[in-house]
């Protein structure tokens, strides 16, 4: 049993070692992001000097996939690049109560899909144990696409109806996280990652609405176009697979 104890130290360091050649420089990491998933909201109170007030807030949900590819280009340390399909949905709402005591207020539901490329590194800084090895990692990347918009809104005097289209998409993001890579095999192992994210998002909206009076019951039509950029921060979580060649 002494033997024994002895051991296990010695095979722990030869799995460490065996595990760390996988980390040796020239190593190409190879895979894929099975999904990153991101949450951000965002919350403002205004209050105006005559009295009215008025509150909104975003939620925003985003989902990621795509393959990843990189080089060890020192011991430990990955330089590589991610192609990315990003689906994102978000909901803004907002409610205004005006000095005369009546309310209004809106939400808008945003739908996109775009395609982002950017760069990644990698550090792998320490194993505990042998089979499971941490790392911090910092990216970046930048996308296009399109997508959908809707909405409904209601004052003292009249409810409306809005659908839309978004075009023009340009986003960039950045982030880092911490994760780790558990080894099933020599040169497969399973990531899972915990970070925070920044996006900003660019985008034209060509809107629709349709407003109903509640008295007289006629009906308008209108079209409202807009710019609009967004900055939103959130926390993301990852799972993905990679292969050590």
């Amino acid at each position: 049993m002494k033997k024994l104890m002895m051991l296990l130290p010695v095979a722990c360091s030869l799995i460490a070692l065996q595990t760390q050649a996988q980390f040796k420089k020239g190593t190409v990491m190879l895979g894929t992001t099975i999904g990153t998933t991101a949450y951000s909201s965002a919350n403002s109170d205004y209050s105006y000097d005559d009295g009215a007030s008025k509150s909104t807030g975003t939620h925003t949900y985003t989902f990621s996939l795509g393959p990843q590819i990189g080089v060890f280009v020192a011991p430990r340390l990955v330089i590589g690049g991610t192609l990315a399909f990003n689906l994102s949905t978000s909901r803004a709402s907002s409610n205004t109560i005006n000095t005369n005591n009546t309310t209004s207020g809106s939400n808008t539901n945003t739908t996109t899909s775009t395609v982002s490329v950017g760069p990644y590194i990698r550090y792998y800084f320490a194993g505990f144990p042998s089979r499971t090895w941490y790392y911090f990692q910092a990216n970046a990347a930048v996308g296009t696409g399109s997508g959908t918009s809707s909405g409904d809104s209601y004052s003292n005097t009249t409810t409306a109806s809005t659908d839309g289209k978004v075009s023009n998409i340009l986003n960039w993001n950045t982030g880092a996280s911490i994760g780790l890579t558990h080894f099933f095999y020599k040169r497969i192992g399973m990531d899972v990652a915990l970070g925070y994210s920044y996006n900003h998002a660019h985008n034209y909206n060509v809107n629709n609405t349709n407003t109903t009076n509640k008295t007289t019951g006629n009906l308008v039509a209108s079209a409202s176009n807009y710019t609009l950029n967004t900055g939103t921060n959130g926390v993301s979580f990852g799972v993905g697979f990679h292969w050590f060649l």
